[in-house]
């Protein structure tokens, strides 16, 4: 008899998260299992992308992620009032510090958010915060594995988690799947006595099918960046990636008479306020952003060197992309791409700086040699990550 499993997210838009959580989906044995997926809403551009092995769920939370002013003439048209007052209480409460936001923003998630009417072998969170707390406080289930994606150090300096409800999920799940040695470290360091509880499984993505959609032919809307040097960053555009390290390691590189365009993808709250800054640097032919991408694998690969500038990760999956593209890389010295990137030899690590960035840049510029040693090292990487596909069906097996 098949086991029955439960995936719980919140939406699929491009971010590493939700598009580790589709190879997951798309590795599964799905002669032993039955696979259904709950998502807040159901935004997002992978959305088609979900395998068609899997039962979609309708949405727990329509317009979960779709702006107040946007989603309040919709919700009042069809009378679904409890959502459109929590979305209220959230837009007010995301002012407050974020832990007490999330806490305080959970009370009200709680209170409207249905329960699912199927019991489950196995339910899965597969990112942080409010799946955590829905799988263990909603769902029937014989066991249950939350995922914690991120730095929790981080992440409580700046205010994000609420630890009572960090509490009661780990206290409460059967597993808690780290997706970083660094971020285990870390995890540990707050809620010891859980430790026994952690696994380190890294996100993984599917070199073939990467490489495949990087084949994909793409218009440049202008074909003088075909000329200049060519840097690529794929990121949601918000503090902890790091993107205003990047806008300003593109000013130095101009300045020091560099031609160069540096393509940024990805979406989020700081689009604005980079493209402004941008503009008023004059940058805005140099510094292109291009928004959310499908398939920003083929950008990826005409480039001459990949950018991740992040100040904090867990397990990067841009970078994992990067690695599967056989891209120069750069990145930023923290302590989850030391578990990814091999300095000098898979990837240059460079100093947490728009300089240090900058001079890492033009190391690979000015040298053939390590651009192609950095190249070719990368050849035999595919089955990197494959161990932790074995590692996860450990866990649901309970063996």
């Amino acid at each position: 008899m098949k086991k029955q499993l439960l995936f719980v997210t919140q939406y699929l838009h491009t971010g590493g998260i939700e598009k580790s959580l589709l190879t997951l989906l798309s590795d599964l044995d799905y002669k032993k299992y039955d696979v259904d997926l709950l998502l807040f809403d159901h935004s997002g551009v992978l959305f088609k992308s979900i395998p068609p092995q899997v039962n979609i769920l309708p949405p727990l939370f329509e317009t979960f992620s779709t702006p107040l002013l946007q989603a309040a003439p919709e919700l009042i048209k069809m009378g679904k009032f409890p959502i459109l007052m929590g979305k209220i209480l959230a837009a007010l409460l995301s002012k407050l510090s974020r832990g007490v936001g999330t806490g305080i923003r959970w009370g009200v998630y709680r209170n409207i958010l249905h329960k699912p009417n199927k019991h489950y072998d196995i339910a899965i969170s597969y990112i942080d915060f409010f799946c955590n707390y829905y799988v263990v406080e909603k769902v029937s289930a014989n066991r249950k594995i939350v995922y914690n994606h991120m730095d929790y150090a981080y992440s409580q300096k700046n205010g994000w988690p609420c630890i009572r409800l960090e509490k009661k999920a780990f206290s409460e799940c059967d597993y808690i799947i780290t997706v970083a040695e660094s971020s285990k470290k870390s995890l540990e360091s707050f809620f010891p006595e859980y430790s026994n509880k952690m696994e380190v499984i890294h996100n993984r993505v599917a070199p073939n099918t990467v490489r495949a959609m990087a084949n994909e032919v793409i218009e440049m809307k202008d074909t003088e960046y075909t000329k200049k040097l060519k840097i690529v960053t794929v990121a949601r555009l918000v503090e902890e990636k790091g993107v205003f390290f990047a806008l300003e390691a593109c000013k130095l590189l101009i300045e020091q008479g560099l031609d160069i365009c540096w393509f940024l993808i990805g979406s989020g709250p700081m689009y604005k306020e980079l493209k402004k800054k941008s503009t008023e640097l004059g940058m805005e032919k140099n510094f292109i952003l291009l928004g959310e991408k499908e398939n920003p694998y083929p950008y990826m690969q005409f480039s001459d060197i990949y950018v991740q500038p992040s100040k904090t990760e867990a397990h990067c999956v841009a970078v994992e992309e990067a690695i599967a593209l056989r891209c120069p890389i750069v990145v930023t010295d923290i302590p989850s791409f030391k578990h990814q990137i091999e300095n000098e030899k898979t990837g240059l690590i460079v100093n947490l700086s728009a300089q240090g960035i900058a001079d890492g840049i033009k190391r690979i510029i000015f040298s053939n040699d390590l651009k192609e040693k950095l190249k070719n090292n990368l050849i035999n990487l595919d089955q990197r990550n494959e161990e932790h596909l074995m590692k996860f069906y450990k866990l649901i097996e309970g063996y």
